[in-house]
């Protein structure tokens, strides 16, 4: 198991990567707990918020950095 971090901006983004997670690992990886409330507690801010994820492959977090930068900005 890898640990992969992730700087995201809007709780869509952190959806995204969920959607992603259970595509590929079905329930075997594990992600940070409390970000929703971490997210709406700080959701006028601009700032990045790091994220990580315990995920079995490494290349996903590839495969993510290549999607998140190349798809249209979500807001």
């Amino acid at each position: 198991m890898h640990k992969v971090y992730f700087e995201i901006r809007y709780i869509d983004q952190w959806y995204q990567i969920i959607a992603e997670l259970k595509k590929w690992f079905g329930n075997e990886w594990k992600g940070q707990r409390g970000i929703r409330k971490k997210f709406h507690k700080t959701m006028w801010s601009l700032d990045a918020q790091t994220v990580w994820f315990i995920v079995p492959d490494l290349s996903f977090k590839t495969f993510m950095d290549l999607k998140m930068t190349n798809s249209p900005k979500l807001r």
